[in-house]
């Protein structure tokens, strides 16, 4: 709460304004589109023993790969993504990513773009201090993203991304194919992508959620696009919802237990609405449970109209400090409200 709270007195209202920017002078879209590949396996990846344990990192998807308590390497990529589809049409390659820093061709850059809580850990000018720290965690993030295939170096020599970069392909192959490394296009009306709300950076809640949260919020864009079903809840009217079992979750989307309960804070947020098994207790566990019964079935998700269209920083702020009073995840416009059921 402390690093959102700082964020919403220093940078987080620069970052959105450059988004906005960004995001009006260029090709205004609606929605950003991701490259199914860069969220869930292809293939398979196989169990797990330990429920709370994904796949081996190197294993999993690459968005699941960055999952990571402070690195920058998913927001920042996603953050390449959308302003690629301010300026680049559907299908074609965005040639000129801004630089780390603005200079004297462009105002537009990454440090514009990212909100870090970069604090002053030195002698010296405090308030350049705060800015170098900013510029060497987003140095850190790119040659993160190098070593996955994701940029390359502008001019070549790998490790150079302070000299600019070139965007690759999400799907991370790149990696694979040596100096013949795939450019970034964007995705095109007959790929499969999943496709995240323009509020989700004009709004900032791409700074304002952890690394953990958006993993999962990806897995649920993908859930809902391609394997959404319909149920009627007790009493109520039929809704399309999302679920993934664990198996599915492990072995194709690299998720742990642990990350997958974000729907809680995701829900607080309104973003979600989770609609939880009548028998299945908030731990988890189940009411006369028997190897056999229908009634074994998970959590569905619903996700809510409108969700990114408030600003993410006092939404986000309010629900962290009604849970450290209560210690319970509360909504932000008031009071807990009973888990629902169906």
């Amino acid at each position: 709460m402390g690093q959102l709270e700082t964020m919403l007195g220093s940078e987080l209202p620069d970052a959105i304004k450059k988004a906005r920017e960004i995001g009006e002078r260029g090709r205004k879209p609606q929605v950003v589109r991701v490259r199914r590949s860069f969220v869930r396996l292809e293939k398979f990846g196989g169990t797990v023993e330990d429920e709370r344990k994904p796949l081996p990192r190197p294993e999993r998807p690459l968005s699941a790969q960055m999952i990571t308590p402070k690195g920058l390497a998913l927001k920042l990529y996603l953050l390449m993504l959308f302003a690629a589809q301010c300026e680049a049409p559907v299908g074609k390659e965005w040639p000129r990513p801004y630089p780390i820093e603005p200079d004297a061709r462009t105002t537009d850059s990454w440090e514009g773009l990212v909100a870090t809580v970069a604090k002053y850990v030195g002698p010296g000018v405090q308030a350049s201090s705060v800015r170098t720290n900013k510029l060497r965690q987003i140095t850190q993030a790119m040659k993160t993203l190098e070593e996955m295939g994701l940029v390359k170096s502008a001019t070549g020599v790998k490790g150079q991304v302070r000299r600019g970069v070139l965007l690759l392909c999400e799907n991370g192959k790149s990696k694979d194919t040596g100096a013949a490394s795939i450019p970034y296009a964007v995705p095109a009306d007959d790929e499969s992508f999943l496709e995240i709300p323009i509020g989700f950076f004009t709004n900032g809640w791409i700074h304002a959620l952890t690394n953990s949260e958006i993993a999962a919020l990806l897995m649920w864009f993908d859930v809902m696009k391609f394997d959404a079903t319909h149920v009627t809840p007790e009493g109520g009217a039929p809704i399309t919802v999302g679920y993934v079992l664990s198996n599915v979750r492990h072995g194709f989307y690299g998720l742990s237990r642990d990350t997958y309960e974000t729907h809680k804070p995701l829900e607080a947020f309104q973003i979600l609405d989770v609609h939880r098994p009548s028998k299945r207790y908030d731990s988890g566990k189940w009411k006369d449970f028997k190897e056999d019964s229908n009634d074994l079935v998970c959590h569905r998700v619903v996700l809510r109209d409108g969700a990114f269209d408030k600003e993410a920083g006092p939404v986000v702020l309010d629900v962290l400090k009604r849970r450290d009073a209560t210690n319970e995840w509360r909504q932000s416009f008031g009071g807990f409200r009973q888990p629902r059921r169906w």
